[in-house]
């Protein structure tokens, strides 16, 4: 392949940065969409991450409840 020539996955790449400097608010509102939608490398928490922090804070309430009664 000649050096000059750019492979699909780096000309995307390149586009892909361009627009981002030319549009920083669609770059914040594609972060948005993806985080929205599920995309890998998100920082979004899974279903079963949100009902394990549901119930250690339970189980904290709970148990200062308990604490408070005696």
């Amino acid at each position: 392949m000649n050096s000059k020539k750019e492979t699909p996955e780096k000309q995307r790449e390149r586009l892909t940065q361009e627009e981002h400097k030319k549009n920083p608010a669609g770059n914040f509102n594609d972060h948005l969409n993806r985080t929205q939608a599920g995309m890998p490398n998100t920082s979004g928490m899974s279903v079963k991450e949100i009902g394990v922090l549901i119930l250690i804070f339970v189980v904290l309430f709970v148990g200062y409840s308990v604490y408070k009664m005696f």
